[in-house]
């Protein structure tokens, strides 16, 4: 009974909420300005004691050299004042007060105190508990004179209590309080005022809640303070307008009927926008509903009343979707995929059958989707996992060959044993240059390909290409020229990637291009562009595959091609890098001519 909840309306919680919290908030400051407080007068007083303790060492061993002993007890009653400290002393080395701030101690035998142990710089201290439990810290320092101590220091600064820090500032507690306080109060009757309409219309809506669900609705206006209590009250006269036409008896069943409306309207909307193609057919094939995707997969517009069949086959060959219109499986999920021949690409669909498992609705759902890519990527990597295979055994193959012939064979003369070397070199370079093209192509994929753009002279550049194909061209009789400028400018490039990229258009060329051929390297120098040529008369392009040929994995069909080794990396690699410059590469062929790979950067 006592913790029951008091029935309160939505701007008196939010009354209370807000004077609970800010009266959390000013609690919490009042704790730590206490605390902070405290903190603050306990190091401020230790500090200020021993920043001071290194000018009364020196004024005592002045005195001592001066006089003695004379004078040491003044000085000493005058440091306990002005450190504010609870007592200061001189220690002789036998261990007496030669001079104390309580003279009745002096020539009696110093007390040791028991405590934790202080240092502060050269300085040690303790700190203990006297008999009226008040905490001290007591700091020491040996007096030296002529080289030789004469006793030492001995100053305790008592800590202030907590309840001292409170007394004083509780003085001041009043005014950084209560002006929070009047502030949280003023705070409190704006919102109650700005929420009072809120109230009104709280209270009407939880009668509401309450009523039965056929009790008839009764509403009231509130009085108009702003737009939220306005609106309010022309709902409120809509309402009771509607109640008196007779008309609108069923206002409830109309509501219902154009909220459902409103929502078979929102979900036919999302299907139609929907990337795959979705229908619904009865349980005889017939079409009910489909969206626009399955006109656009299917290549002709499929008007709804029309049988499912006519459109998955249109040429009466069912044997792809027999699973699909087998009768017998019309009550159990069915997928196939479907290949379908048009003008210009074959085109495989993907096609779901799944029955409407509610006993009001009978009918099945088609799910189509174009899988063409997914089915050519599957296909270049499995003619790429062929072609790597092959990169891999060969030169393994070999290296393992000649590697066990030098063991098992006794009779090798110096010549063959080179020979064999560098065959096993050219193998392991071979596997190199395939692992490279991997691991870049793994980076380009991760979006870490990056180059490294440096001042390079062309002139050098391009000898070092020359010097690395120049034995492929001359291995197949093939007539090699180069078309250089005269003059050749510095290029910001990165020298390494862009060797690699000319030496695998070049290779390429060599590699395509039958014995006796001829192969081109051309430079031209336009105002700001450089563009680089690489032509032969090799195999060519066949033209549905020209567009092909810079992407990843991609190997022409024709048998020519075929039978020469590679990846389908290079290409791809030289495109990323060629980018990577702000260039473009680019292509032109004709079928057992030849063909022309351009190269166009900037030149920074």
């Amino acid at each position: 009974m006592f913790f029951r909840r008091p029935n309160l309306g939505l701007p008196r919680r939010v009354v209370a909420y807000y004077l609970l919290f800010c009266v959390i908030a000013v609690a919490w400051l009042s704790v730590g300005v206490l605390v902070t407080s405290h903190s603050v007068l306990n190091t401020r007083g230790v500090n200020s004691s021993l920043s001071r303790l290194g000018k009364l060492t020196a004024a005592l061993e002045v005195e001592y050299i001066r006089g003695g002993l004379t004078n040491l007890q003044s000085l000493v009653s005058q440091a306990k004042s002005e450190f504010r400290a609870h007592y200061c002393s001189i220690e002789s080395p036998t261990g007496k007060f030669l001079a104390h701030s309580n003279p009745q101690f002096i020539g009696q035998k110093v007390q040791e105190h028991e405590g934790s142990h202080l240092r502060w710089g050269s300085i040690t201290g303790v700190r203990f508990t006297d008999e009226a439990g008040k905490t001290h810290q007591e700091y020491r320092v040996t007096l030296m004179a002529h080289g030789q101590p004469f006793g030492s220091l001995r100053v305790a600064v008592s800590e202030p209590s907590l309840w001292c820090t409170f007394s004083e500032v509780a003085r001041l507690a009043p005014i950084a309080i209560l002006i929070p306080l009047a502030v949280v109060a003023l705070g409190a009757v704006v919102l109650g005022r700005v929420t009072s309409p809120i109230s009104e219309i709280s209270k009407q809506i939880q009668h509401l809640a309450e009523l039965p669900q056929e009790a008839s609705v009764e509403l009231t206006t509130v009085p108009v303070h702003d737009t939220f209590s306005l609106g309010w009250n022309r709902i409120v006269e809509a309402l009771a307008r509607l109640q008196e036409n007779p008309e609108n008896q069923s206002l409830e069943q109309r509501l219902q009927a154009a909220t459902s409306s409103r929502r078979e309207s929102q979900h036919a909307d999302i299907l139609q926008n929907l990337p795959e193609g979705v229908a619904v057919t009865d349980m005889e094939g017939r079409i009910t509903f489909v969206n626009r995707a399955v006109a656009s997969l299917l290549g002709e517009t499929v008007p709804e009343g029309t049988e499912m069949q006519k459109w998955l086959c249109p040429s009466d060959d069912t044997t792809e979707a027999a699973p699909l219109l087998d009768p017998q499986l019309a009550s159990r999920p069915a997928v196939c995929e479907l290949h379908r021949h048009g003008e210009h690409a074959d085109r495989v669909l993907r096609v779901s059958r799944q029955p409407v498992k509610n006993p009001r609705i009978q009918g099945q759902v088609w799910c189509l989707r174009d899988i063409t890519q997914q089915k050519l990527a599957e296909k270049m990597r499995d003619q790429f996992i062929d072609t790597a295979t092959h990169e891999l055994r060969t030169p393994l193959s070999n290296i393992k060959a000649y590697a066990e012939t030098m063991v098992t064979c006794d009779e090798i003369d110096v010549e063959e044993q080179k020979e064999f070397c560098n065959i096993i070199n050219s193998e392991v370079t071979r596997l190199a240059r395939f692992v490279d093209d991997l691991l870049s192509i793994s980076s380009m994929e991760m979006g870490s390909l990056s180059i490294d753009k440096q001042k390079v002279e062309t002139a050098r550049l391009l000898e070092e290409v020359l010097e690395k194909v120049d034995p492929v061209m001359q291995q197949k009789s093939i007539t090699f020229t180069a078309e250089l400028p005269e003059k050749m400018p510095e290029v910001r490039l990165d020298k390494d990637k862009f060797i690699a990229v000319l030496v695998n258009l070049l290779g390429n060329a060599a590699k395509y291009t039958p014995n006796g051929g001829r192969v081109t390297l051309r430079v031209k120098l336009d105002n700001s562009l450089m563009q680089v040529d690489v032509e032969d008369t090799g195999v060519g392009i066949a033209p549905e595959e020209v567009s092909k040929v810079f992407e990843k994995f991609f190997r022409s069909s024709d048998p020519r091609v075929q039978n020469e080794t590679g990846t389908g990396l290079g290409l791809s690699l030289a495109c990323e890098v060629v980018r990577m410059h702000g260039g473009e590469i680019t292509v032109e062929s004709i079928l057992n001519q030849g063909s022309t790979f351009t190269i166009t950067i900037p030149v920074e």
